[in-house]
């Protein structure tokens, strides 16, 4: 499965923002259903509570004034007399829409019905609360009331059904507290907030619904162009970033229609399909030129390393003198070289060298170094004399400032005698017959190409059967590994030590490369390499 199709099968922006809108919108209608109900919840109790404040006062003015200061006992009021205030309170009380109205008094723990009103069952059934009824049931607040003397109002259920009433403690002229009360069903109260909750909801759902639907238009209005941007830009990775004319318009387009984000982004994509159309055409320029350079630089390196001796072994028909060489660039061309040659019937030339730099220029000026040598060995009667003259010839044509360092020598195979000079290059080691390893003098001399008034030493050594000289160039000692660590010349006297004894010059060379290979391991090569080992055998 493509990595489109897997994005194909994701939860999309037009679901996510549905998904969000439909939270968002039940949240909020939720939120408004319950603050909308919580409102007119506390509008319908407040307004029931003040019609109970306003029915306490109609029953304090109803009673005589001297009513409740005659009250001491069951038989202070006659029953005439209560019987017809029964029927006052119990006429205000229907036609006030109230349950009860009634007038409480204390007398030591107890509460006592000294006024109520009646219901027209309770009328004809003779089932009607009497004068000096004990109030067994009397609610916890009823008592506070008739303890400090505040207006309360509560909601509680007895024997004679579920109500929300409210207690008005009066003090009469005798000093003493009577409370007047009044009951409204809360059945009735339950129906009015079952009402005012079910407008709640329905006015919640109908914002949710209308949320919903304005909500989708407009998402369908951000999402929709978006969508279209989306298949555009998909089309365009599946033909390979090859515009289509069509879709370029629409963008276009739907970036003239939008003055918003989505409109800016429409305008950047197909400004940016444009500038890609541009880059992709000078990148297929670049990548022609560059493999035009690559395939030029590849016929560089191979000219450049068909001007060394690659041929081994060097002298098949010798069996005085054995050479063997390595020449590794580190881009495709390079600076190292190495050259030998025979002189004459008894005397083989041989040098290595590296120049200042690498690339092109580098590997210019090496096969110009190279030639210069091989063709000055031929007249030369010392290698100092023919450092010098390679000296003059590379100051005079050196346009670049380039500069080399070379160890070159003559050895002469008769007797193993060997004439060196250096020019600021590393000294070579001598590995003997019997494996013992150190490096030769360096003789006094400076690098190649700076000054054309520079002085070389010569040097001598002897060599005897089976002695090698092993040259290299700074790649060797200076390779490199992946921790930063270099390889040393202490690695190099390592490896020929261990290796070198008995071995022919191909087989110390191919140690000797073998060796820096393991240590640099995966580590990229940051410069030319290059091995000249002479082994005389006498």
């Amino acid at each position: 499965m493509t990595s489109a199709e897997r994005r194909r099968r994701r939860f999309g922006l037009r679901p996510q923002l549905l998904l969000l809108l439909f939270v968002l919108n039940l949240v909020a209608a939720v939120a408004y259903s319950a603050m909308l109900y919580t409102i007119d919840r506390r509008e319908i109790i407040a307004g029931i509570d003040d019609k109970l404040r306003t029915a306490a006062h109609a029953v304090h003015e109803i009673l005589p004034e001297d009513y409740h200061p005659r009250v001491h006992g069951p038989t202070s009021i006659p029953p005439a007399e209560f019987d017809r205030l029964q029927q006052t309170l119990s006429r205000f009380a229907d036609r006030s829409g109230l349950v009860y109205v009634y007038t409480y008094m204390r007398f030591g723990r107890s509460i006592y019905t000294v006024s109520t009103s009646a219901t027209p069952h309770e009328v004809e059934t003779g089932t009607q609360v009497r004068y000096w009824t004990r109030y067994d049931t009397a609610p916890a607040k009823l008592y506070r009331s008739f303890a400090d003397g505040l207006v309360r109002f509560d909601e509680y259920e007895d024997s004679f059904g579920r109500f929300r009433s409210i207690y008005m403690p009066i003090k009469a002229y005798d000093g003493r507290s009577y409370v007047v009360g009044a009951d409204v069903e809360l059945a009735s109260l339950d129906r009015r907030l079952n009402d005012a909750l079910n407008k709640s909801v329905m006015v919640g759902l109908a914002m949710f619904v209308l949320a919903m639907i304005v909500g989708s238009l407009l998402i369908n209005r951000i999402v929709g162009p978006l969508v279209r941007l989306t298949s555009y830009t998909r089309n365009i990775e599946e033909r390979s970033f090859q515009s289509n004319e069509e879709e370029l318009q629409a963008m276009q387009a739907i970036s003239g229609a939008r003055a918003d984000e989505v409109g800016s982004l429409a305008e950047a994509m197909s400004g940016m399909i444009v500038r890609l159309q541009r880059y992709l055409i000078e990148m297929e320029a670049a990548t022609a030129a560059r493999e035009r350079v690559e395939g030029e630089l590849s016929a560089a390196r191979d000219i450049q390393i068909g001007m060394l001796p690659r041929q081994f072994p060097a002298f098949p028909g010798r069996g005085d003198i054995d050479v063997h060489a390595l020449l590794d660039p580190a881009k495709e061309v390079g600076g190292d070289l190495y050259n030998y040659a025979m002189i004459d019937e008894h005397r083989l030339f041989f040098v290595i060298g590296d120049v200042s730099g690498k690339g092109v220029p580098a590997a210019l000026f090496m096969a110009m170094t190279s030639t210069l040598f091989k063709a000055a060995s031929i007249t030369s009667t010392s290698a100092a004399g023919l450092m010098a003259r390679v000296n003059a010839e590379l100051v005079r044509d050196n346009v670049a400032n380039l500069f080399v360092t070379a160890f070159a020598g003559i050895i002469d195979l008769r007797d193993g005698h060997v004439e060196y000079s250096d020019a600021g290059h590393e000294a070579p080691f001598l590995v003997r017959a019997d494996g013992s390893v150190s490096r030769l003098p360096k003789p006094e001399g400076m690098a190649l190409g700076v000054f054309d008034d520079a002085e070389f030493e010569t040097a001598t050594v002897r060599l005897e059967p089976g002695d090698s000289l092993v040259l290299f160039t700074d790649g060797v000692s200076e390779a490199t590994a992946a921790d930063e660590e270099l390889f040393t010349v202490d690695r190099i006297a390592e490896t020929l030590t261990a290796q070198a004894r008995g071995r022919s010059a191909e087989a110390i060379t191919a140690g000797l490369s073998e060796r820096v290979n393991l240590f640099v391991g995966s580590a990229p090569q940051f410069d030319d390499i290059a091995i000249l080992v002479v082994q005389y055998r006498g």
